[in-house]
């Protein structure tokens, strides 16, 4: 096994360092390079922004953005983020161009904000919109330690995506509510993470992406992982209230979640649904990476392979049992 990964690591820096570069390069043809001002001379900042797309979820971002974090860093320059200039599901319509969302949730991978820039001279608008796959977030092998990237990646994560002060505090808050909060001071339950996810993503069945298990697909793993590792309670990761429902009638108050009301799925975009139902914004964002942040502090993870489930396996120390539903993807 560890001389598997060894190649597997060696051939993936070869790729990452050669054609990959090439090709980051082809399909950000439309970044634009700006003088904005005469400060910071000597550094050139690259702005990383998702144009038109105002639905996405927040660990959708968090894969793409870790992405091009990586690129850019190799290319010399330094990473802004941007979920300001454009309206997007966390950030009120009349915040746009005011606040940017990204910071309600994370700090800025090196410091630098949009207004720290704003009268730099070399700053490039970079475009993600065609970059969605800078690393093999969602291949089983990657994600199992299999290639030998996944410490390469995490590292990264834990660099450059570093949570915001409140932030921090909601998870914390949460964990001990919901973790550790019954038990101060004694050795807290086995958790078993499960994150299954519904509305949008099953019923369209977005091209490219995983497909994922239903609930009644995951109960026997489930089941099994909980006696194996001897975990008393499951922490469930869904936005879909159905699905709520069909683990709660299984396993009672086995359950638990940091979720408070599960929006009514009206089809579309499950990100447009809360928002116009007056779920988004930040605090439908800053409960989605509660969840996350959660999902990555469980002992054990059984998982459909989503954008969630990249970004908890990325954001953990690892787990005691993982087990991820493989099920290809949607044509």
């Amino acid at each position: 096994m560890r001389l598997k990964q060894l190649v597997y690591s060696f051939l993936s820096h070869i790729w990452r360092n050669t054609l990959l570069k090439w090709y980051r390069g082809f399909t950000d043809e439309d970044r634009k390079k700006r003088r904005l001002g005469n400060e910071n001379p000597d550094k050139t900042f690259y702005v990383i922004r998702r144009p038109g797309i105002e639905y996405c979820g927040l660990f959708s971002d968090f894969i793409l953005f870790l992405g091009k974090i990586e690129a850019v860093l190799k290319d010399g320059y330094i990473p802004v983020i941007d979920m300001q200039s454009e309206f997007n599901m966390y950030l009120d319509r009349d915040k746009v161009g005011k606040e940017n969302a990204w910071e309600y949730f994370f700090k800025q991978p090196m410091g630098f904000t949009l207004e720290d820039i704003m009268h730099s001279r070399h700053v490039i608008f970079g475009s993600t919109a065609r970059n969605l796959k800078l690393f093999p977030w969602n291949d089983l092998r990657f994600l199992s330690g299999e290639t030998g990237e996944l410490s390469y990646w995490r590292k990264l994560a834990k660099k450059y995506m570093q949570l915001s002060d409140k932030a921090k505090e909601r998870v914390e808050v949460e964990y001990q509510r919901l973790f550790a909060g019954a038990n101060q001071g004694e050795e807290r339950e086995r958790i078993l993470g499960v994150l299954c996810r519904g509305t949008d993503y099953v019923i369209s069945k977005p091209s490219q992406h995983n497909i994922q298990p239903a609930p009644e697909e995951m109960f026997d793993k489930v089941d099994e992982i909980m006696q194996r590792q001897e975990c008393t309670k499951i922490f469930l990761a869904t936005e879909d209230g159905l699905i709520y429902q069909k683990f709660k009638e299984r396993y009672g108050n086995v359950v638990i979640t940091n979720k408070k009301k599960y929006a009514e799925y009206q089809g579309g975009y499950i990100g447009k649904t809360l928002y116009e139902s007056g779920n988004g914004g930040y605090e439908a964002g800053m409960e989605y990476l509660v969840t996350i942040l959660l999902l990555s502090r469980c002992d054990c993870l059984c998982a459909g392979i989503a954008s969630g489930t990249g970004s908890a396996v990325l954001l953990s120390e690892g787990y005691k049992e993982m087990y991820l539903f493989d099920q290809g993807f949607y044509n």
